[in-house]
């Protein structure tokens, strides 16, 4: 029954895309049956067991986070003359395109996160109406990444700023999501990227730390992995 059941979560494992994540973290935990004595076979199997558990256990983590919802919400904080205005009294004139004039971004509610725990990435956008091509088609996309391989792309999406209205102005943009119970701790790198009238104009980079552990004061704490 023991080696159907070992079988059976090896197999759940491997079938799982776990090649997202860096196992990095379980690295001796993978498989301690050489601690048995050499004719202890049932001591052997108990550990390959708790070796597949835990590898399962990260896959799970996998497809949690590559099925995790991004929630989306843009407001308009200045209408497009306001903005032309302002522009105008700096230069003079308007460009002949729209122009991306800003565009900042800060993590709420700080860069250290816990699992459970809400993250909002949040934009304030101006983009400049031109005197040439007045329609500026807003988008932003965030980009999540491996905490161990950086070049990794976990997750991505990608929202219109101004749909409605394709005019330039003042944006406050906010990405809102949960990182679920089971991710490893480490850094996630998030990268946000503006794009106006389809092409990428501005990014930004909102790294994150994961921890596993808040201690009684509501601080967080790195927990020592062996």
């Amino acid at each position: 029954m023991k080696s159907r059941l070992l079988i059976a979560i090896i197999a759940c494992a491997l079938i799982t895309p776990v090649n997202a994540f860096s196992l990095k973290d379980l690295k001796d935990n993978f498989d301690r049956s050489y601690k048995c004595n050499s004719g202890d076979q049932g001591c052997k199997n108990r550990e390959r067991l708790k070796a597949a558990a835990r590898v399962a256990a990260v896959a799970v983590a996998v497809t949690l986070i590559t099925k995790m919802i991004i929630k989306h919400r843009s407001e308009r904080i200045a209408k497009e003359e306001q903005v032309a205005e302002e522009y105008k009294a700096k230069n003079q004139s308007l460009p002949a395109d729209p122009v991306a004039t800003e565009y900042e971004t800060q993590t709420l509610p700080g860069n250290v996160v816990a699992p459970g725990q809400e993250v909002i990435i949040q934009s304030d956008i101006v983009v400049v109406p031109g005197t040439r091509k007045k329609s500026a088609l807003i988008e932003e996309r965030i980009a999540i990444y491996d905490n161990e391989d950086n070049t990794k792309e976990l997750k991505n999406f990608i929202k219109p700023v101004n749909e409605k209205t394709k005019t330039g102005g003042r944006y406050k943009n906010e990405f809102s999501f949960t990182l679920p119970e089971g991710l490893p701790q480490g850094v996630y790198p998030i990268k946000t990227e503006l794009l106006l009238n389809g092409a990428v104009v501005d990014t930004a980079d909102n790294d994150i730390q994961l921890v596993l552990q808040v201690d009684g004061f509501g601080n967080s704490q790195l927990v020592a992995m062996n």
